[in-house]
């Protein structure tokens, strides 16, 4: 069964089955025994089946940047053979990378945290306005017997983040308290932003670069990934035990697809103000940055992940496998497609052209060679 038959199958499976089971590199997998893995375990599991042929999908269309300045970083790519590691946030899927984490959830053990650190144990049962009483009342006392605020936190820091947390927090209380005397609003306001900056923190603890295992995708052919099909696909062949690439093979990770999204809210609060470990960061990346509804199981995506942080854009151009072949879109125009082939020719890297099957709706390699092509010559003339 091809991947499109099953995405076909798993669509119509009834809903309590769908909501049961995922697909990973093509496969009906035990969505549970998949949560339960560690990243170890889904790491080896996942490349015993690894395709050995990795492709991305290129635009090559020419960017400005901010400062003027034009880019065509598929050309980049194609040259260095690097692949750029990209901020989940700039992907058109608004579920992508994303963790399922509830607002309110979040509020209450927010508060609980807090009243921790002031040295007070709050029962399960309270509600979120009964938490937030607590640790206003708290403030408020220590304000009344030491005329500060900050010394509400009577709790040693278990860390240096921890310490650098309570004086953002007393300093955002603060600023907070002189646009309004109503302390309780000014601690609900510090946890929203709290949470806004979470997120978005989580968001950015790691970078990624997306791969498929077909030049022949129609979808990806013919939306932005490959600019209608102006564009080109870059085939890499996967080296496992080549030393130099042992870091990239390591953080290769096929994608979850799935119905139901986690909540991770307490599992993912319980990571804020610590230092991140191997654990946490397994968290994030499978019920975030490898997980999407299966309504994009078509694109049997493979992810490399890394934990990025560089001052430059352009130090997240990462050397990746070597380019084994280039497909050239089926509408590029003559001067970008003799452009490519320049560079190919140069680089010593076999290219093919792709063309329509006539007989059924699939991309397929063209027989005919680029430059014995009289449409493309005669183009290439004008």
């Amino acid at each position: 069964m091809d991947i499109n038959e099953l995405f076909l199958s798993a669509r119509q499976m009834a809903p309590q089955f769908a909501s049961s089971y995922c697909i990973v590199n093509g496969a009906i997998m035990n969505l549970n025994e998949i949560q339960n893995m560690g990243c170890q375990e889904f790491g080896l599991r996942s490349k015993l089946n690894m395709p050995l042929k990795l492709y991305k999908y290129f635009p090559n269309v020419v960017k400005k940047e901010a400062d003027g300045h034009e880019v065509n970083y598929s050309i980049q790519a194609l040259k260095n053979n690097t692949v750029f590691m990209q901020a989940p946030c700039e992907f058109d899927d608004v579920y992508d990378s994303d963790i399922s984490i509830d607002y309110l959830e979040y509020q209450r053990l927010r508060l609980i945290e807090y009243c921790r650190r002031c040295k007070i144990e709050i029962e399960e049962t309270l509600s979120v306005q009964e938490v937030g009483d607590v640790l206003i009342q708290a403030l408020f006392s220590a304000l009344n017997a030491t005329g500060k605020l900050n010394s509400a936190f009577t709790k040693k820091p278990d860390s240096k983040i921890e310490e650098l947390s309570n004086e953002h927090f007393f300093l955002r209380l603060d600023s907070e308290l002189l646009k309004r005397s109503d302390l309780g609003q000014a601690v609900a306001n510090i946890i929203h932003a709290d949470y806004e900056d979470y997120s978005l923190k989580i968001k950015n603890t790691f970078r990624t670069s997306c791969f498929a295992t077909t030049p022949y995708s129609q979808l990806m052919w013919g939306g932005a990934y490959a600019d209608c099909h102006r564009g080109f696909c870059m085939e890499y062949t996967v080296l496992p035990n080549d030393k130099n690439y042992q870091t990239v093979f390591q953080n290769l990770f096929p994608m979850i697809y799935c119905k139901t999204r986690p909540n991770m809210t307490e599992r993912i609060v319980k990571l804020q103000d610590k230092e991140i470990t191997e654990e946490g960061l397994w968290d994030i990346y499978s019920h975030g940055a490898l997980r999407k509804s299966i309504d994009w199981a078509f694109q049997n995506e493979w992810r490399l992940l890394l934990p990025m942080r560089c001052e430059n854009t352009s130090d997240y151009n990462l050397a990746f496998y070597p380019i084994t072949k280039v497909f050239l879109g089926n509408r590029m125009a003559p001067e970008k497609r003799k452009e490519i082939i320049e560079i190919c020719h140069s680089k010593n890297i076999p290219y093919v052209g792709i063309m329509r099957n006539p007989s059924v709706f699939e991309m397929q390699d063209c027989s005919i060679k680029c430059e014995d092509c009289l449409r493309y010559k005669g183009n290439i003339q004008k």
